[in-house]
């Protein structure tokens, strides 16, 4: 055997034996990442829990009174501030007519 077949093989040897540590490293290391984004993915989780818990809370009609009353001084509605449709012409007066989109105006006219 001749001493360049013997590098060689020496060589190609030791490459395969750093490559075979970067890789059990580099698994170990990937381990490592896919366990901390699954972490982060059972937090969201539980976060997103806690959050639609809150959500169902405060979306319950009688959370939404008592926080009207207690922070924004509100109280239920007086019987003479319901207006039917009919009579909103007399409340607030006609409907304003606008001009058409579509229609270009003209100013000089109009004066």
């Amino acid at each position: 055997m001749s001493k360049r077949a013997f590098l060689f093989g020496l060589a190609v040897v030791a490459i395969l034996i750093f490559s075979l540590y970067r890789a059990k490293y580099g698994a170990q290391d990937t381990v490592a990442e896919i366990n901390e984004v699954e972490a982060q993915i059972e937090a969201a989780e539980a976060e997103q829990a806690e959050l639609l818990a809150e959500f169902a809370h405060r979306s319950r009609q009688e959370w939404i009174e008592d926080f009207a009353r207690r922070e924004l001084g509100m109280v239920p509605a007086r019987a003479e501030q319901f207006v039917r449709t009919v009579d909103l012409d007399g409340r607030v007066g006609p409907p304003i007519e606008l001009p058409d989109a579509d229609v270009p105006v003209d100013r000089e006219a109009q004066q």
